[in-house]
């Protein structure tokens, strides 16, 4: 069974508003789940690139 953990961001007041005025542009459930799926599909882009330098690399 996989464990849910939890993370905490600090944000201004005007990025909160660009999250939710995002999120509900894009029809997420909450702004919470944009964050969360931004960060994840940004992340796989990171690790992706990285991958394929070292693999280069090697």
């Amino acid at each position: 069974m996989k464990k849910s953990l939890s993370i905490s961001i600090r944000v201004s007041e005007e990025e909160l508003d660009k999250f939710k005025q995002a999120a509900r542009l894009e029809s997420y459930a909450s702004y919470s789940e944009f964050v969360r799926r931004t960060a994840l599909i940004e992340a796989d882009k990171i690790l992706n690139k990285k991958m394929k330098k070292g693999a280069k690399e090697l």
